[in-house]
C-alpha cells in the first residue's frame, strides 16, 4: 500500500473511533483532580493572590496556560493521521518568540548581572522540581490518551504533550510562586517547563510507538 493511501485508510479508522477523545475525558480529569489535590496539600495559594491576579503578575499564570492550549490543540491533530496542524504551528512559534522578545528586552533594560541576581534565590529550585511534580499526572494522562491514536511523530508528540502538562502545571504552580520578576518568571518557568516537555519526548518516542 503506498504512504498516501495508508494515511487516508488511517485517518479514516480514527476519526471513525474517537479513542483519543474518550481516553481524554476519562483521563483528564483524573489527573487534575491529582494535581489540584497535592497542590493544596503541599503547595497552596501565595498570601497576597488577590493582588497578584488583579496585577501585572498575573501574566505569569495567563501565559502558560495558554502555551498549554496551544501545544494540545497542535498535539491532539499530530495524534491524527491526515490532519495537519497548520497554523497552530506558526501561533506556537510567534509565541514563544514573543517571549524571547520580552525576556531579552527586559534583560538588555536591567543588565545581565540582574540576571544571576534574580535566580540566585531557593525559589529557583522550588520552581524546577514543582513544575515538574505537578506536571506528571498531566502528562501521563495526555501520554495515555494519544496511544489511541496514530502518532506518526512520536518524540515530537510527547515532546508537545509534556509542553502542554508542563505549561498547565506551571499556571497552577503560578498560584503559590511569589516571584513575580521577569528576569526570574521567564527563565525558571521557562526550563521547568521543558523539563516537562523533554520528559515527554523521551518517555513518547517508546510509548507512543506503533
Amino acid at each position: 500500500m503506498k504512504t498516501d493511501a495508508l494515511i487516508a485508510a488511517l485517518a479514516a479508522d480514527t476519526l471513525r473511533q474517537p479513542g483519543i477523545a474518550a481516553r481524554l475525558v476519562r483521563a483528564l480529569p483524573v489527573a487534575l483532580a491529582i494535581c489540584l489535590v497535592a497542590f493544596g496539600a503541599l503547595w497552596g495559594m501565595r498570601a497576597d493572590i488577590g493582588t497578584a491576579l488583579g496585577s501585572v503578575p498575573v501574566l505569569k499564570t495567563i501565559l502558560p496556560a495558554a502555551l498549554a492550549g496551544l501545544a494540545f490543540g497542535v498535539v491532539i491533530r499530530l495524534a491524527r493521521p491526515g490532519m495537519t496542524a497548520g497554523w497552530r504551528w506558526a501561533l506556537l512559534g510567534v509565541f514563544a518568540a514573543s517571549l524571547l522578545a520580552v525576556f531579552a528586552f527586559h534583560l538588555h533594560r536591567l543588565g545581565l548581572a540582574a540576571l544571576p541576581e534574580a535566580l540566585a534565590i531557593p525559589s529557583l529550585w522550588v520552581c524546577l522540581i514543582s513544575v515538574p511534580m505537578l506536571g506528571l499526572p498531566l502528562l501521563a494522562a495526555l501520554l495515555w490518551s494519544l496511544r489511541a491514536g496514530a502518532v506518526l511523530r512520536p518524540q515530537l508528540a510527547g515532546a508537545l504533550a509534556g509542553l502542554a502538562a508542563g505549561g498547565a502545571a506551571a499556571a497552577l504552580y503560578s498560584f503559590y510562586c511569589n516571584q513575580d520578576a521577569v528576569l526570574f518568571v521567564l527563565p525558571a518557568y521557562g526550563a521547568a517547563i521543558l523539563s516537562v516537555a523533554l520528559l515527554g519526548a523521551v518517555s513518547g518516542r517508546w510509548l507512543l510507538r506503533w
